[in-house]
């Protein structure tokens, strides 16, 4: 016969084996689902493995948003490394996929961010026409972010880099723009791209990349002691805020040098 303390023990081990299958099954669950696979793998630098990860995801379910704005983050930053037609592929796919984002879901600020994103890039390997034809719906598309969110760190970045491009125009874009857009872009300069960026940096301090575009900003500005600061910021950080963090510290480190000189 079981005595009261030999009851209460049982009773434990009782809830104790109940509870493991719970624990294993939700442990089984979460590492089956190709959307956690897949942000693990992207947070490891397996890039063309979490790409797959959330072709999976979509395989059964078109639809899901949590996996179009993923694999349109992935997709841009493998273009970012490809060349020639791979690249044009990628970049492609990336936009379509935030496009998908945001009809998705668009009221979350993510898929918004993901297609000025993705916009960017494409913009970066087009003509002056294209690229300042697209500009217009990367801003957009950057300022809706923030209205939805104005807690985005991205958006910011993403709108710092539209200023300060717009904002650097030479007289023949200006030209194109004003048959384009109709005029250059109103409100854009090099102090709303350094006031986005410090808002970007503010929101997430340990992004390499912020600092590494504040630093580029400033050096175009000739502020020499401010661009060395956040350069060195960037090389110093830990890289560990996005897959491509080595490479933008590649590239401050060169900026470092052309300021040595």
């Amino acid at each position: 016969m079981l005595t009261a303390r030999g009851l209460k023990i049982a009773g434990c081990m009782a809830l104790t084996l109940v509870a493991l299958p719970a624990f294993r099954t939700a442990s089984t669950a979460a590492a089956g689902d190709p959307i956690t696979r897949g942000e693990e793998l992207h947070a490891q630098g397996k890039l063309n493995q979490a790409r797959e990860a959330y072709r999976v995801a979509l395989q059964a379910e078109p639809s899901n948003f949590g996996a179009l704005y993923r694999i349109a983050q992935v997709e841009s930053e493998l273009g970012e490394d490809a060349s020639g037609e791979d690249q044009a592929r990628l970049v492609a796919a990336a936009v379509e996929h935030a496009r998908a984002a945001v009809t998705a879901a668009p009221e979350s600020a993510q898929g918004h961010v993901w297609l000025a994103v993705t916009l960017g890039r494409q913009a970066l390997k087009e003509g002056s026409k294209k690229r300042l034809a697209l500009s217009r719906e990367i801003k957009s598309e950057a300022d809706r972010a923030l209205q939805i969110d104005p807690g985005v760190g991205r958006a910011y970045h993403v709108r710092a880099i539209w200023n300060r491009t717009v904002a650097s125009l030479n007289a023949f874009e200006r030209m194109i723009a004003n048959t384009v857009l109709g005029g250059v872009p109103k409100g854009a300069s090099m102090e709303n791209a350094v006031r986005d960026l410090e808002k970007a940096i503010e929101l997430e301090p340990s992004y390499v990349n912020h600092h590494l575009e504040l630093g580029r900003t400033f050096m175009m500005l000739k502020r020499t002691a401010d661009a060395r600061r956040e350069l060195e910021t960037a090389v110093g950080l830990p890289p560990t805020s996005n897959p491509r963090d080595p490479t933008y510290q590649l590239e401050a480190r060169k900026l470092l040098n052309k300021l040595s000189r």
